[in-house]
Formats: C-alpha cells, sequence, structure tokens
C-alpha cells in the first residue's frame, strides 16, 4: 500500500467533508433566516374589486391605490344613495369605517342631512362618473351626479364630489379624512391655483391701496 498517497487521499477527504459541512451549515442558516422573515412579513392579500378591473392588493398596514378607490366608491355609494327606509342603516354602517378622531363629527353632520331626508320624505341618488386618486396627497375622489326625489318630484342633476383619505389598520379600511362639496374635485394643483390666484389678488388690492395713498398725498 502507498501510504503517502492514501495519507494525501485521506487529507483531501476530510478537507472536503469540512468543506461540506461549512456549505451545509451556511444553508441551513440562511433557511432559518428565509423562514423568519417569512413569518414577520406581512403577508398581502391580492384583491380585485367588482367596481374596477384593475388589482387592489392590501398588507397589514397598508394598501394599493386601486383598493383605496374601491373602498371610496363603496362608502360613496352608500352615502350617496339614501331613502328614508334606508337611513338608519346608511349612518350605522358609515360610522364604522371611519376614525375615532372624526367620528363623532362626520357621524354628526350626515346623521342632521339623513334625518332631514327622512323628516322631508325625500331620496337621494348618487351615479359616479369618475374615480381619481392622488398620490401626492394619497387621497380618493369620487365625482358623480347627486339627484333628490320627494314629493315634489326629482330635481335637476348636480355635479358631487366625495374626498376621501383612507388609511389600513390590521388590514381593515378605515377613513382618516372626508369631505363632501358640489362641483369638481379640489386636486391639489387646483388648490395650488386659486391659492396663488388669491395671492395675487391681494397684491394687486396692496397696489391699488398704496396708489391711492400716494395720490392723497399729492
Amino acid at each position: 500500500m502507498n501510504y503517502k498517497n492514501f495519507a494525501s487521499t485521506w487529507l483531501s477527504l476530510q478537507a472536503s467533508n469540512r468543506f461540506l459541512k461549512l456549505i451545509i451549515i451556511g444553508l441551513v442558516g440562511l433557511n432559518l433566516l428565509t423562514i423568519i422573515g417569512w413569518l414577520k412579513k406581512d403577508s398581502s392579500v391580492i384583491l380585485i374589486p367588482p367596481e374596477l378591473s384593475e388589482k387592489a392588493e392590501i398588507a397589514k398596514n397598508k394598501a394599493s391605490e386601486g383598493y383605496k378607490k374601491a373602498w371610496a366608491m363603496y362608502t360613496a355609494t352608500l352615502i350617496g344613495n339614501v331613502t328614508p327606509e334606508n337611513a338608519d342603516f346608511v349612518l350605522d354602517s358609515f360610522a364604522g369605517m371611519v376614525t375615532g378622531e372624526i367620528r363623532a363629527i362626520v357621524t354628526e353632520q350626515i346623521a342632521q342631512e339623513l334625518d332631514t331626508l327622512k323628516q322631508e320624505k325625500v331620496t337621494s341618488s348618487f351615479d359616479i362618473v369618475r374615480v381619481t386618486y392622488e398620490p401626492e396627497t394619497d387621497k380618493v375622489f369620487v365625482t358623480g351626479k347627486n339627484r333628490m326625489t320627494g314629493a315634489g318630484g326629482k330635481s335637476d342633476a348636480t355635479e358631487q364630489t366625495f374626498e376621501f383619505k383612507i388609511d389600513v389598520k390590521q388590514y381593515s379600511p378605515i377613513i382618516t379624512q372626508m369631505a363632501s362639496y358640489e362641483g369638481m374635485p379640489k386636486l391639489l394643483s387646483v388648490l395650488q391655483k386659486e391659492e396663488a390666484k388669491l395671492k395675487a389678488e391681494e397684491e394687486r388690492q396692496k397696489a391699488l391701496q398704496k396708489i391711492g395713498a400716494n395720490h392723497n398725498e399729492i
């Protein structure tokens, strides 16, 4: 037997075994880290809202644009289509959608409007025309045509916009901001133009006052 070759081969096998052991230990550690990361990771649920053709994704504390648009459409449809018979149901349903910080204010305002509809036996209908998401403010604007129907007949359609800011907490959507008004959506670009126009008017008025003051001094 060639002991020199045998010893060399034996040492090579031992080195290979040590190398393989290190590889196995590394793979086991990588698998453990993967499992831990997977367990800690917020799972995501892919949803396809019936109102939209786009996919909507929701995780534990966040949601995609599509999900927020779908939820805003649902809420606008709920509170925009009211009859004397379902007014109480609408109010109870809506109260569970808003955060505690604004629940008292918003629900009181809507309660007054719904109470008026019940007393006057008026039905409100809202047909959605478009839905706009604004990434800069994370707001959703639902714009449509509003009509009132009562004993005196049906009113002309007016343009109305519902404005929402929707967050997600523990996989549940919650409305943190809401507004309702006539007309087009008050997008950030629109508000900035209005602010610039108002500022320009103020500067013009100041200039006119200064000219008037100088004229009086003369």
